[in-house]
């Protein structure tokens, strides 16, 4: 979107954008609507996570359906999905319709929040959105709550998080929910390892808490765990399910991202399983 206050500053906008790929659609706006379209952009995916998520919790409790399986239905239906050359495509916005362990990141949790203060500054109410944000704070602990499945106490369980990233293929950590998810933990007593490949130092600014041991050692934090909760899924983590099931003692597999094959490890967890 272009924002500008007249055909002037849309002129300057196009052309400051004009070696950009003539493909990318441009839409000439006020000022006040392109912002309300970027902060509305990232809201709706915010909330298709939240909506994959309170469908995983159903399902979980239903029992005998995996939200992955129901979510992956969903995708095929017309309205996310198209032909190339005769083939189904599913749509890219898919990726937010699955359940995981919540979402982070620079945008998502901030335009959201920024969005309900908004309408509260305008005597406006904003139930769906609110709903977005608290579904999303409770998914760090019903993670943990998959270990207490296996460990009812968990003062003294090891436990290894992978991915300490809000995403992979970055170092950003900012609104991750590693933290929370490490917080709950401590709080009930279990020592915790993070792992991440490349983000261990910005999470050791952003939670700076000496109970937590901080490494990029995959196999050895692996070897030591009761349990590993995935975060992250990093693509240095596809050996983990290997490791594990090296064990003579495997220890639990919590898919915070339902990244992984469940028949992949003898003790499996997943949000929405």
């Amino acid at each position: 979107m272009l924002g500008g206050i007249d055909g002037r500053t849309h002129d300057a906008l196009e052309q400051l954008y004009a070696d950009f790929d003539g493909s990318v659609p441009r839409l000439r706006t006020t000022l006040s609507t392109a912002e309300m379209i970027k902060y509305a952009s990232n809201a709706v995916l915010a909330t298709m996570i939240s909506f994959s998520n309170e469908i995983a919790r159903l399902c979980a409790a239903v029992g005998g359906v995996d939200a992955r399986d129901v979510m992956h239905g969903v995708h095929r239906a017309a309205h996310f999905t198209s032909r190339h050359h005769g083939e189904p495509v599913t749509a890219a916005i898919t990726a937010f319709l699955e359940a995981g362990c919540g979402f982070g990141g620079s945008c998502l949790p901030k335009d959201v929040s920024a969005l309900v203060a908004h309408g509260h500054k305008v005597a406006v109410d904003m139930p769906l959105l609110k709903a977005t944000l608290e579904i999303n704070k409770g998914q760090p602990r019903n993670t943990v709550d998959l270990i207490k499945k296996h460990h009812k106490n968990l003062r003294g369980i090891k436990v290894a998080v992978l991915g300490l990233a809000f995403k992979p293929e970055t170092s950003d950590v900012r609104e991750s929910p590693a933290f929370p998810i490490m917080q709950q933990l401590l709080e009930e007593g279990a020592i915790v390892t993070a792992v991440d490949p490349i983000a261990v130092h910005e999470a050791k600014k952003a939670f700076p808490d000496s109970r937590v041991k901080y490494t990029d050692a995959i196999a050895s934090s692996v070897a030591e765990a009761d349990a590993v909760v995935v975060v992250t899924p990093w693509k240095q983590f596809d050996e983990v399910p290997g490791l594990i099931m090296k064990r003579a003692q495997p220890p639990v597999f919590i898919d915070g991202r339902r990244a992984y094959d469940k028949t992949s490890v003898s003790r499996y967890e997943g949000i929405g399983l």
